[in-house]
């Protein structure tokens, strides 16, 4: 009940703080920051999205977006977990060594395996394959 109340505050709230650069939604007014952070620190997903979205938008804020994402792939966002298995998917490929390159498939694998649980599918199933795929390749060489 009381992320739903949040929920509404939050939604409510934006509109109404035009503070932020009008051209651009991703950025957060301070006020319309402590809305929206209050809400994602109640495990709002929408809210979590919103301030990964303002803090990948502003300069010097990889941090916060990290944390952020982090949360959002703990509560299960189907979206972080893609991209985090696709991330470490590309930096495997590239990893200089082989200890690293598993690592980060091992990594990879699990965070596909979980969106594909948690959506069933084809693109999801396809991440989990050609992770596998690299993994077999990875072993033998």
């Amino acid at each position: 009940m009381k992320s739903i109340l949040l929920s509404c505050v939050f939604l409510l709230a934006l509109p109404g703080c035009g503070e932020g650069p009008p051209t651009d939604d991703r950025y957060l007014s301070p006020r319309q920051l402590a809305v929206v952070t209050a809400a994602a620190k109640d495990d709002d997903l929408v809210a979590i999205k919103r301030l990964i979205a303002h803090y990948e938008a502003t300069p010097g804020n990889d941090v916060p977006a990290a944390r952020w994402r982090q949360r959002a792939r703990d509560l299960g966002d189907v979206q972080e977990l893609y991209y985090q298995a696709a991330s470490r998917f590309a930096s495997a490929r590239v990893a200089e060594s082989a200890e690293a390159r598993f690592r980060l498939l091992a990594d990879a694998q699990d965070a596909a395996k979980r969106a594909y649980e948690r959506e069933p599918v084809h693109a999801n199933l396809l991440l989990v394959e050609q992770i596998e795929r690299e993994m077999r390749t990875a072993l033998t060489e």
